[in-house]
């Protein structure tokens, strides 16, 4: 259990960004994700520099401010700001008492499951995980967790599709959804562990003194907001009907 901190730190992170989609006006909620670009960008080019070669620190710079950059701008995406909407949280949700308050719901989708399957892999993968799925890589990441975490990301996306909208989303938006979101958030976990790996450091940076920097708190966020973006962008054109 010694990880728990850097996961409470991690629900920490995701309830402010909660919060920041839900209660602060759009530009404002633009210039909070502008520091985390800034930020990120600064860890990135820390991990970068500590690769052997020029080239390979052009490469793994420019793909890391690509995913960074797409990350956190599908994220402002969600919150239909940019696309000057203002959908809410319906008033008629049938959400929790807790989950009445001023959100976006797409933003629900995209940090909820990523949040579960964050905490669900951690903790299935500590009980009982055996088989590493990347030990190169990852040495911390089991094969029950990972699984574990797939789960728990679909029973999140289908919890949120169903309780947070009204009207729920419709099978054709949750199936895919729910499939991808799992591997979408690994896939981002590992990406930054390989550069991390690469580059010889435990630790993104050190903003977080003792539990690492902004882009180890978000770097699964960064491939499932483009994710549930293209849901959004599917569901508002009516590739998918309801």
């Amino acid at each position: 259990m010694k990880d728990l901190p850097r996961r409470t730190l991690t629900a920490i992170v995701y309830g402010a960004l909660f919060l920041a989609a839900g209660l602060i006006p759009g530009p404002w909620l633009t210039f909070v994700l502008a520091i985390l670009f800034v930020l990120g960008l600064m860890e990135l080019w820390r991990l970068a520099r500590a690769l052997p070669d020029r080239a390979k620190q052009a490469a793994a710079f420019g793909a890391g401010v690509i995913v960074l950059a797409g990350g956190l701008f599908a994220l402002l995406y969600l919150t239909s700001y940019v696309q000057g909407h203002g959908e809410l949280i319906a008033p008629d949700a049938r959400v929790w008492p807790w989950l009445r308050v001023n959100l976006y719901p797409w933003v629900f989708m995209a940090l909820l499951p990523t949040w579960a399957a964050d905490v669900s892999a951690y903790a299935v993968g500590s009980l009982i995980g055996r088989r590493k799925i990347a030990p190169r890589v990852s040495p911390g990441k089991t094969w029950e967790g990972t699984i574990a975490g797939f789960v728990a990301a679909a029973v999140a996306v289908w919890f949120v599709g169903t309780q947070v909208f009204a009207p729920s989303l419709p099978p054709e938006i949750l199936a895919p959804v729910a499939l991808v979101v799992g591997p979408a958030g690994l896939c981002g976990d590992l990406l930054e562990s390989a550069l991390k790996r690469a580059a010889g450091v435990k630790d993104s940076g050190t903003i977080f003194p003792g539990h690492g920097g902004v882009l180890d708190r978000i770097d699964s966020l960064l491939l499932v907001a483009p994710v549930i973006a293209l849901a959004l962008n599917a569901y508002r054109s009516g590739m998918m009907e309801l």
